[in-house]
């Protein structure tokens, strides 16, 4: 929480991404490298100034009870993480985001030895003479439907509204 204050603060700040400059991929990127760079500067200063953030007043996040009860909440995510693993090993390729097992056909994890077996078929081969095959195509996750059946009769479920 502290680091993600910090950050919302320095965007909103003059000099930071939301004030005077854009919000660009490539802006947004050059601007979170150099975070590193100005918290060794801003270590400096505090080292320079004799003031820590720690013993300042202002920093209700790093009083003795905010810290206690940060650690608490962390003990309690690291159980219950223990229990309810967030990655189980399955057999099976599933989307993270929706819940959705993929079967045999699913081989986007494979679309580098998929692309450059296509590419060994049409080596040496014209432009006219080249035959792309279904077969030979990256299935991703997204070809699979999300569906049970009901009765014998397939019903399509939004994965979206399970989790």
């Amino acid at each position: 929480m502290v680091i993600e204050q910090s950050m919302m603060k320095a965007m909103k700040t003059d000099g930071g991404i939301t004030r005077g400059r854009s919000t660009k991929e490539s802006v947004i990127s050059k601007w979170v490298y150099s975070m590193h760079a100005m918290n060794t500067v801003c270590d400096k200063l505090e080292d320079i100034a004799n003031v820590r953030m720690d013993t300042t007043e202002q920093h209700v996040d790093a009083s003795d009870s905010r810290v206690k009860k940060d650690a608490r909440d962390i003990r309690r995510l690291l159980e219950w993480f223990s229990t309810h693993d967030p990655f189980p090993e399955v057999n099976k390729i599933v989307s993270i985001a929706s819940g959705v097992v993929g079967d045999d056909k699913i081989n986007c994890y494979k679309a580098r030895e998929v692309g450059l077996a296509s590419i060994a078929k049409m080596t040496g081969l014209t432009f006219n003479n080249i035959k792309l095959k279904r077969a030979d195509k990256v299935v991703p996750l997204l070809a699979m439907t999300s569906s049970i059946k009901v009765h014998e009769e397939k019903v399509p479920i939004d994965p979206v509204l399970l989790f």
